[in-house]
């Protein structure tokens, strides 16, 4: 199994998502984080299950039953998960 491993601004990316989550009346911020990290955990063993980004060497998985998408890089040991944004952003 792989080590996953956060970046900055990846962990800065679910802080973002959580403060805004908290500002809409019917949204679960707490579950939809969980959702996320549950994803990227799941990359420890899977860790090419996600489709190939545009930028070479990164791969994109989607968060399932929410709608957010985690970009990471697989090394030999270790999945660095370098982002996370809403599938509908302009990344």
């Amino acid at each position: 199994m792989r080590r996953v491993q956060w970046r900055a601004g990846a962990l800065a990316d679910l802080n973002r998502i959580h403060i805004w989550l908290s500002t809409l009346e019917h949204a679960d911020p707490d579950r939809a984080i969980f959702r996320i990290r549950t994803a990227a955990n799941s990359l420890s063993r899977l860790g090419d299950i996600g489709r190939p980004s545009r930028v070479v060497g990164v791969r994109e998985l989607s968060v399932r039953h929410a709608p957010y998408v985690i970009a990471y890089r697989v090394e030999s040991d270790l999945i660095d998960i370098l982002a996370v944004y809403h599938h509908s952003q302009d990344r």
